[in-house]
């Protein structure tokens, strides 16, 4: 038997359009997974699917905009149909501001895609039965999650949010056999990471601060994906797995 398997298993990601989301996409379905790929643009959902279907994999899109609340819920009873095995909750922005030059927009935004629309498609998906008895929820987090970043106050509440929601969550939700766990990547070379991170210098920097000397690449956040969505991880719930190259241990 193999635990780490995710064949016969339908799973959701957000945010597949790009960055973590896509790799994540791309290493869960080469788990075994059939992945429905969720992201606010079709041309990049469509390039996802074709690379996951080039190597044998199963894959299908569905579009929505997860900053609107209300096309979140929508999105939750379209998935019902088919019942979910497990969610990946990719999808994410940010906002670089001094905290005392923050709008109030701003801050509505970042908290709603990165907090509120998780928790509203998780919520649907248990509501309407669509989520599975062992089914596992999978939301992201990051260093934020942990520590203060300057200039960064909206996302950093977003991401130390969401580690309390996936604790209550794990708790309600354990005798429904839900499982409910926060996947929290360091740093990573996207496109978010790029636009920080953009100088040789600043990437030498970050590199010393981390001990395994390097930043981390996508597809290596996929294991700990595979690891959560599968059977070698039933007993593990309400719990944060940072993947960081050592970052906050040193």
């Amino acid at each position: 038997m193999n635990l780490f398997s995710l064949d016969d298993r339908r799973v959701v990601i957000t945010g597949a359009g790009r960055g973590l989301g896509r790799a994540i996409a791309e290493v869960v379905a080469s788990a075994g997974a059939h992945v429905t790929l969720v992201a606010r643009t079709r041309s990049q959902l469509v390039e996802v699917e074709s690379a996951i279907k080039d190597v044998g994999g199963s894959a299908e899109i569905v579009c929505a905009d997860l900053g609107d609340l209300a096309e979140v819920a929508r999105l939750g009873q379209v998935l019902a149909g088919s019942g979910v095995d497990g969610v990946v909750h990719a999808a994410g922005i940010t906002h670089r501001e001094d905290a005392a030059d923050f709008s109030d927009s701003d801050l509505a935004r970042v908290l709603r895609l990165n907090l509120e629309a998780p928790f509203v498609l998780s919520r649907e998906l248990v509501r309407s039965r669509a989520s599975r008895a062992k089914a596992s929820h999978v939301f992201i987090g990051s260093l934020g999650s942990s520590i203060g970043i300057p200039r960064a106050v909206a996302y950093v509440a977003s991401k130390s949010g969401v580690l309390g929601v996936v604790r209550t969550l794990a708790i309600e939700w354990a005798p429904l056999d839900v499982r409910v766990n926060l996947l929290s990547p360091g740093y990573f070379h996207t496109a978010l990471t790029d636009a920080v991170l953009d100088t040789p210098e600043k990437v030498a920097r970050m590199e010393m601060r981390i001990p395994l000397g390097r930043l981390g690449r996508p597809n290596e956040l996929g294991g700990a994906a595979v690891f959560l969505l599968s059977s070698a991880s039933t007993y593990v719930t309400g719990q944060q797995i940072i993947v960081d190259g050592g970052w906050l241990a040193s």
